[in-house]
């Protein structure tokens, strides 16, 4: 990415928090702990270290870590000073803090919607409660509209998870189990380059009418459908991707029922455009959903952004009061689940433009995959 990406994003930033208004404020701060919070962070520097705390203010901004990243820090050094903590006791949060302090703010602006109520503590005992301005959203915008680099890293994703996908199929068969097609699936994606970026979820049989079923001992039996809902992280950026297997070829009905949810996001597909209501798209693949009788067992949103978290705004469901814009990056995940029976899910990721919706994972093939 280039440097002065870094630089305009931590300028908005400066700009949000020096405006008139109710997220004005003296210092803008983003904190990651134990890996947790990481997101902001490397946004805004491209430090990707598992701890660390980000002060900008209207003339600096500041990157605190300890010794272990020394050396992760040294690309943010371009965007940021970087102060490396080596006394024992002394965090990057506690020196962020201080260092806060000494600038004499008054008002705090924070980052990270996923900030923990621990963090939050510590903060507000520094300044207050009635001192900090929540700058969630403001971040969540800025991350919502991808570049074109950000773009290229999730294709680039996308085509680790089809190679991948593609060489733990071929080693596929009954008698594997769902765990172990979980593990073939995670080491081929880092033969191909990249890192898991969720938990894989495998379910086949009569569980995959569990939305959200991790993988367990069972083995694949012929006759089985099996969902394989999973992910990739290549330079921090993701894709989230849903496909279908089956031990044996698929009967007819099944395979009938699978082109429904094909039909329904497709329909979805063609309504996405820069302004239009989330909440509509949602609404259009339920309705083919409805009219095929599979309505009720469609049980959750269509949809959501991706970036560097799995799930980012906007929700694309039918209470997301969201309207999409040109260079979000979305989900259209039509499902059906119907308790102890059968469940089905497609699911791939889209570009949103001022015209229209760019399917960026069109060369991951889509049908059910046989296997054995």
């Amino acid at each position: 990415m280039e440097a002065r990406e870094f630089g305009t994003r931590i300028k908005k930033i400066a700009d949000a928090i020096s405006r008139p208004g109710p997220s004005k404020a003296d210092a803008f701060l983003a904190v990651c702990r134990n890996g947790i919070g990481w997101e902001d962070i490397y946004y805004l520097t491209g430090f990707s270290g598992t701890s660390g705390a980000l002060v900008i203010t209207g003339g600096d901004s500041r990157l605190f870590v300890d010794s272990r990243y020394a050396g992760a820090a040294e690309e943010a050094r371009i965007y940021a000073n970087v102060s490396v903590l080596t006394g024992a006791g002394v965090s990057p949060l506690g020196a962020a803090l201080e260092y806060i302090e000494n600038a004499r703010a008054s008002r705090v602006a924070f980052g990270g919607s996923d900030l923990s109520l621990t963090l939050y503590r510590e903060i507000s005992r520094v300044f207050g409660d009635s001192c900090l301005v929540d700058l969630s959203r403001v971040l969540a915008g800025m991350r919502r509209r991808k570049s074109k680099y950000e773009i290229g890293c999730i294709i680039e994703a996308i085509r680790m998870a089809s190679g991948a996908f593609a060489a733990a199929a071929a080693r596929c068969g009954p008698g594997m189990t769902e765990r172990q097609f979980a593990a073939r699936l995670e080491f081929e994606i880092a033969e191909h380059g990249g890192l898991p970026a969720m938990r894989t979820i495998v379910a086949s049989g009569a569980r995959t009418a569990m939305p959200h079923a991790f993988p367990t001992g069972k083995k694949f039996e012929r006759g089985d459908m099996i969902v394989v809902d999973f992910g990739v992280r290549q330079l921090g950026y993701v894709c989230d991707i849903t496909r279908m297997m089956s031990a044996g070829e698929a009967e007819e009905n099944v395979r009938k029922l699978y082109s429904i949810l094909r039909w329904a996001q497709e329909e979805a597909a063609a309504l996405v455009c820069h302004g239009r209501a989330a909440s509509e798209i949602d609404g259009a693949a339920r309705g083919v959903m409805e009219v095929a009788g599979l309505g009720e067992y469609f049980i959750h949103g269509l949809g959501h952004g991706i970036g560097l978290a799995v799930h980012e705004a906007p929700p694309v469901s039918r209470v997301s009061g969201a309207l999409l814009a040109d260079g979000d990056v979305i989900t259209l995940e039509p499902g059906f689940y119907r308790p102890g029976c059968l469940g089905m899910r497609v699911e791939d990721d889209y570009l949103v433009t001022k015209t229209g919706a760019e399917k960026l994972s069109a060369a991951f093939d889509p049908e059910i995959t046989v296997v054995g």
